[in-house]
């Protein structure tokens, strides 16, 4: 799995917490640290996903629905890659008994798995995520108040 997801949320949550102002590529771009390149093609996903919205014209992007209606699995599914969430090493030795196994053990498990996070995943909000980061921007200010 790539840090497309991570890098999505992100994204999401610099949108969701300076709502209604938009935020250029740029400007999330420096908040990841990353090209805004990179960004602007993780933004091109979130919008072809219905999550957020850019206007011909007027810069900037925002989030193209609230941020309650918004769930995580929604963000992984914008953001995945192709492909399975674990991914099983190819090119065991065919005259292993361990290694021609592998595939037929891992797969079913591994879908298994997948399913459960995507189910973890829809039962939280990005709202629910602008709180959690909130709370914890808070901690920090505090932490550095009291340090000062």
């Amino acid at each position: 799995m790539s840090t497309h997801f991570s890098v999505s949320v992100h994204c999401l949550l610099l949108l969701s917490l300076s709502a209604p102002e938009r935020i250029t590529s740029a400007d999330i771009a420096g908040s990841v640290n990353t090209n805004p390149v990179v960004v602007r093609r993780i933004l091109g996903g979130l919008k072809k996903a219905g999550l957020v919205n850019s206007s011909p014209g007027t810069r900037g992007f925002y989030l193209a629905k609230p941020s309650s209606e918004i769930t995580l699995d929604m963000i992984y599914q914008a953001a995945k890659d192709e492909g399975p969430l674990f991914p099983i090493h190819g090119n065991c030795n065919p005259n292993c008994e361990v290694g021609i196994q592998m595939d037929s053990l891992l797969t079913n498990l591994y879908r298994i798995a997948e399913s459960k996070v995507e189910q973890f995943f829809a039962s939280i909000t990005l709202e629910d995520m602008e709180r959690s980061c909130s709370q914890q921007m808070e901690t920090t200010q505090l932490e550095t108040e009291q340090k000062a």
